[in-house]
């Protein structure tokens, strides 16, 4: 077995070094702070369990060339600021790929845009899919996709992540699976708003439907496979995120519902909200494209508190009929 290096302490990054942790001898895992490596042992707050003893919970990260692999769990918004630290620690021989999901709302532009700019030598690679972080933790059966463009690269992270209750599967669509990854949360939080306004299932099933269209529309006028949007990162992660409650964005479109602001809903999630950093940089993108994406749309209405909830829903209802 080898060294494997996790930057990003947060529910997910710790939960992927609590799933691996039997394949290597060591899993280090990079806290931003010292004060985050004190308050995190012996268990992350949000996980079921806890971190076992080849665990090692770190801040200083001059050690990171003891690992074979790293996998980068930060939040999109410090994604490129990350790869800009570790890059004078990266050595000819790692590999490097992510499970962060969203757009680099830093550099204004995707994930893999940002890592083939900043660290040109080595193949980009997302891991993405259906994946709370608590499940990973707790051994759920969980299946996820490995993009990359190279096929040596998805094919190692592949086999890297592969373990009794992780399975995962390749893509070489990196375009493709970062916008769904990217898109999901923006549609969960919409999801979240009709729940917490008491709308019912027929509506989230709607949501659901019609959000994969935008997602798909959206994906298609920038390059990627059509076929993608069906898979882990497009529709399933899309299930996932709307339906249930440990999903961040779809709880802060909850306390949206609950009429109140931006601020005080962030408050009460407590946790990273990925569907709001992104929000302004997608419809940006789209609009650019000529992409019509009327769910994320209305979800920038309310955040901007242009419209209540009630009234970006009567809006979406009230659109002119179209052949689906």
């Amino acid at each position: 077995m080898a060294n494997l290096a996790i930057i990003g302490a947060g529910a997910w990054g710790s939960s992927l070094a609590i799933a691996l942790s039997t394949k290597f001898d060591t899993v280090y895992l990079y806290a931003h702070t010292k004060t985050e490596v004190t308050r995190l042992k012996p268990q992350h707050h949000a996980l079921p369990v806890e971190y076992s003893d080849n665990i090692k919970i770190l801040a200083d990260k001059s050690n990171l060339g003891d690992s074979d692999s790293i996998l980068i769990a930060v939040p999109s918004y410090g994604f490129s600021s990350t790869l800009n630290e570790i890059k004078p620690l990266i050595n000819e021989a790692h590999k490097l790929a992510w499970v962060t999901k969203g757009f680099d709302t830093v550099e204004n532009c995707f994930l893999h845009e940002s890592f083939e700019k900043i660290i040109p030598e080595k193949s980009a690679c997302v891991i993405s899919g259906p994946s709370f972080a608590y499940e990973v933790a707790d051994n759920k059966p969980t299946a996820v996709v490995v993009a990359s463009k190279d096929k040596s690269t998805r094919d190692y992270f592949s086999d890297l992540i592969q373990t009794n209750y992780l399975r995962a599967y390749t893509n070489k669509d990196i375009v493709g699976v970062e916008i769904g990854g990217s898109v999901k949360n923006i549609l969960a939080i919409a999801a979240g708003i009709a729940s917490g306004l008491g709308y019912g299932i027929n509506t989230q099933a709607a949501l659901i439907t019609r959000g994969l269209a935008e997602m798909t529309r959206l994906g298609v006028s920038l390059g990627a496979d059509k076929s993608t949007f069906i898979g882990l990162s497009g529709l399933g992660d899309l299930v996932l995120t709307c339906s249930d409650d440990l999903s961040r964005n779809r709880r802060f479109g909850k306390e949206l519902a609950k009429n109140h602001n931006v601020e005080n809903a962030l408050k009460n999630v407590g946790a990273t909200v990925e569907g709001l950093n992104t929000l302004d940089l997608i419809l940006s993108i789209a609009t650019s494209n000529k992409v019509e994406m009327p769910i994320c749309e209305q979800v920038y209405y309310v955040t901007q508190g242009k419209a209540t909830p009630v009234e970006a829903v009567n809006h979406l209802m009230s659109r002119e009929q179209i052949n689906e």
